[in-house]
């Protein structure tokens, strides 16, 4: 071969390398894109979900007592605290079990970060 083809073909190969250069870079800004629409809708997903289980628990009718009750009590502050309580644990428990499944919305992230800080 003359140095005249080799050059010649060192240049298709330069050209070829910087347009598969440029694919690359236009489907990594597309992953990227992709990815960000992803975890989005995961962590709406996880919203929606953690919205239907604290609607469905607010929803759900209190079992019904087994005998008539003699009296009409308000519940002690203490049982209302305790309530509270469980609502509070049962919400970082689908918090964090989203996180462990890999479901984690940004601002739930954060603010898990400044709990723990």
């Amino acid at each position: 071969r003359s140095v005249g083809s080799l050059r010649a073909r060192a240049g298709e190969l330069a050209r070829a390398c910087r347009d598969k250069e440029g694919k690359m870079k236009k489907l990594l800004a597309e992953t990227e894109k992709l990815s960000a629409e992803v975890l989005g809708l995961r962590g709406q997903t996880a919203r929606l979900q953690l919205q239907l289980e604290v609607g469905a628990r607010a929803r759900r009718p209190p079992p019904p007592p087994p005998h008539p009750p003699l009296l009409l009590l308000s519940p002690s502050p203490s049982q209302v605290q305790q309530k509270n309580h469980r609502d509070v644990v049962a919400v970082y428990r689908t918090h964090l079990l989203n996180a462990a499944q890999g479901f984690m919305d940004e601002g739930v992230h954060a603010m898990l970060l400044r709990i723990l800080r």
